[in-house]
């Protein structure tokens, strides 16, 4: 599990994470305050939020033979969720 810091400019809540998937198109079930999704070369993808990080589980799909897609859409929808781009969360994370 990892957690990763939310810009104070997005409002994080399980209704935003829905309205995200949904935007890319992304099939999920609700389980309590867990979404629980995939997609390619992601087995399981499980996102929650405390309101001031957001926390993700994911399974990886050893069998699927473009990892660099899945990674990319990955770090995409991180962006979409945290605010952060893929270099900026680097960052908070070293400090």
């Amino acid at each position: 599990m990892r957690s990763y810091p939310v810009k104070k400019t997005v409002k994080i809540d399980k209704a935003y994470i829905i309205e995200v998937l949904k935007a890319k198109n992304m099939d999920f079930k609700e389980e309590g305050d867990h979404i629980i999704s995939s997609y390619p070369g992601l087995k399981k993808i499980d996102v929650w939020t405390d309101g001031k990080k957001l926390y993700a589980e994911t399974e990886t799909d050893m069998d699927f033979k473009n990892p660099s897609e899945t990674i990319k859409f990955f770090n995409e929808l991180l962006e979409k969720l945290t605010g952060y781009t893929t270099k900026e969360r680097k960052k908070l994370m070293s400090k």
